[in-house]
């Protein structure tokens, strides 16, 4: 680019919000903002990894979350952690 910096940053709600938002648009504008996604995900992954977090498949192909405390979500996964991410 031309030297500038266009790194996003967001707290951890604003992260969610526009996950949310970029996930329920048609297929062009997603594909507009696939350096903006690939952002949010590198920003979750990492979030993810320092809160020790664990991702396990449980029967009914629900998605078992446990973090480094032993806190756990179960829930449906989203269709870009089922691809490999």
């Amino acid at each position: 680019m031309n030297g500038r910096d266009y790194t996003i940053k967001f707290n951890g709600l604003e992260l969610g919000v526009l996950t949310g938002v970029i996930m329920q648009l048609d297929d062009r504008t997603q594909q507009a903002l696939k350096s903006v996604w690939e952002q949010l995900i590198a920003l979750k992954k990492q979030a993810e990894e320092e809160a020790g977090v664990k991702k396990e498949i449980i029967p009914g192909g629900l998605l078992k979350l446990t973090d480094k405390y032993g806190n756990e979500i179960i829930r449906e996964p989203y269709p870009f952690e089922i691809e490999g991410n």
